[in-house]
């Protein structure tokens, strides 16, 4: 008969697996964004002083038209940067990750928080595995419950039931209204009394934000956060999601000098000595989130029409077996950005939708201090830069453009967030 595994062994175990997984959640308290190659940040602060100093000129949407080569069809930059399943991501880490508090049992759990960063996705990735798991869903309270403070939402909320709670999405459960907290504030005085099993995630600037108003720490507790994707973690995760998708072996070569982008994942990271430093760039412009990274990785991706690429990315290129993509050198990297002709109300939109998670229309404009019509010009001003988005009728921050947006909120003074 076998003998059960020590304790310690199965710690170990559980050390080894979550060290090995993509997706690990870390105290917020330890996160640290990535950082970049020196050359990079003095580049990348010398040129946002260069367009700040050049005075009210548009914003900038993006728009790359240095190098004369052409984007891949569809079907190629399919194989080579396929779109995520951000629900269907592996769950090793992040169960690993929490460990302590799923396996307490009968006895009194608690609140585990995890707090990410906007347009990340373990929040999608929990809530189908709570789901599956038999943990109650907390849907969040609509606008219009919240301005009225509707006691009906939460005397519905099963926080009594002895039962696993998953609620996911803590930002969508007040507005910066004049009454816009008291719900909430009702909620966590129903948590801090009742002690439920509940698990939780809120948006980090919705967290930061209640954090310095409700203290809602000192009931949530000390949260958890994903751990920032490094170029070692972009590697594995963006090689491999190509290495899956397409039925050709793909090599990824800068269009300037021919180094390599990404490894293989049967080669070393630092196999190559003369390897690009793009995935380090990468991870610092996007501080490590992984949705943001992948959008800007896959506007990098380019091919190249005849005698577009440099001798020496040729001569590189010339051994490759399989399908040669070309990335944009990083210095050629252009991002929505906001160089000019800014306005306060542009400011104000923007941390409204970050602070809340997106939001409709119809509510920005009941949150600020503007007519209507300004907020609709805000936002369309806002688009057409790409530095904001909508979806069945949903405002938010494109993540190409949210490097951008998060800078500027820093430079005018707003309550940024933690990650």
């Amino acid at each position: 008969m076998s003998q059960p595994e020590k304790p310690q062994n199965r710690e170990a175990g559980r050390a080894v697996e979550a060290e090995s997984a993509l997706w690990n959640l870390i105290p917020l308290s330890e996160f640290k964004p990535p950082a970049g190659a020196a050359p990079e940040a003095v580049r990348s602060g010398l040129h946002d002083l260069w367009q700040r100093l050049r005075g009210s000129g548009p914003h900038r949407d993006g728009t790359e038209t240095d190098l004369e080569m052409d984007r891949p069809s569809q079907k190629l930059l399919d194989w080579a940067a396929p779109q995520p399943d951000w629900a269907a991501e592996e769950m090793t880490g992040l169960e690993s990750s929490l460990h302590s508090w799923l396996v307490v049992g009968a006895t009194k759990a608690g609140v585990q928080t995890i707090v990410e960063a906007p347009l990340a996705i373990v929040r999608e990735r929990l809530e189908r595995w709570a789901v599956g798991q038999g943990y109650s869903l907390l849907p969040p309270p609509t606008p219009e419950q919240i301005l009225r403070v509707d006691p009906d939402w939460l005397n519905a909320l099963p926080l009594g039931s002895g039962q696993r709670l998953f609620l996911p999405r803590l930002e969508r459960c007040f507005l910066r209204h004049h009454n816009g907290l008291d719900l909430l504030r009702r909620l966590i005085e129903q948590i801090d009394r009742l002690q439920p099993d509940l698990l939780l995630v809120c948006q980090s600037w919705a967290w930061r934000y209640l954090c310095q108003v409700e203290q809602i720490d000192a009931v949530l507790g000390a949260p958890l956060t994903p751990a920032s994707f490094g170029d070692a973690e972009l590697n594995r995760w963006l090689c491999g999601a190509a290495e899956k998708s397409s039925p050709y072996d793909l090599v990824f070569r800068e269009a300037s000098t021919g180094k390599t982008v990404l490894d293989t994942l049967h080669q070393s990271h630092s196999d190559d000595p003369n390897r690009s430093f793009f995935l380090k760039h990468l991870a610092a412009r996007s501080r490590g989130n992984p949705r943001v990274a992948w959008d800007i990785w896959r506007r990098s991706l380019l091919t190249a029409k005849d005698s577009t690429v440099e001798k020496e990315a040729e001569e590189a290129a010339a051994g490759d077996k399989g399908y040669t993509l070309w990335v944009r050198p990083w210095d050629e990297v252009q991002l929505p950005d906001l160089v000019g002709g800014t306005t306060p109300l542009d400011g104000m939109v923007l941390y409204a939708l970050l602070q809340h998670g997106g939001l409709p229309q119809a509510i920005l404009a009941d949150l600020l201090p503007a007519a209507i019509s300004q907020v609709v010009y805000s936002l369309y001003q806002l688009r057409r830069a790409g530095l904001v988005q909508t979806e069945s009728d949903e405002w938010q921050p494109t993540p190409a453009g949210y490097p951008a947006v998060r800078r500027f909120l820093a430079e005018e003074g707003f309550l940024v967030d933690d990650l």
